[in-house]
């Protein structure tokens, strides 16, 4: 039983990972349509945190024990926000950056 939970524990630290990478990726790349070329910008980026950390809410907080709902711990509510942190301050950072 350890093992499985370690292993969702596991498989939610690769979905916030990607997320975040995601976010930064969509902050930041430039996209070569033709002779449209936009760089991203933060607009962009911040609809693809909030999309991100929607998921990542869905992910932190589902249940692993096969209860419905969710589990609101203090961990879990502590990584969600620092997700939420993490996530908008990715395209803020990169603005301020520019």
């Amino acid at each position: 039983m350890e093992a499985g939970r370690a292993t969702v524990g596991v498989a939610k630290a690769i979905v916030c990972a990607v997320a975040a990478v995601a976010v930064y990726l969509i902050s930041t790349v430039r996209l070569d349509r033709g002779i449209v070329q936009t760089d991203g910008t933060p607009t962009a980026g911040l609809v693809a945190a909030g999309i991100a950390w929607l998921l990542v809410v869905w992910v932190l907080l589902s249940r692993d024990d096969g209860v419905r709902g969710v589990r609101l711990g203090l961990w879990n509510v502590v990584a969600v926000v620092g997700m939420l942190l993490v996530l908008m301050g990715i395209p803020l950072v990169l603005t301020l950056l520019d």
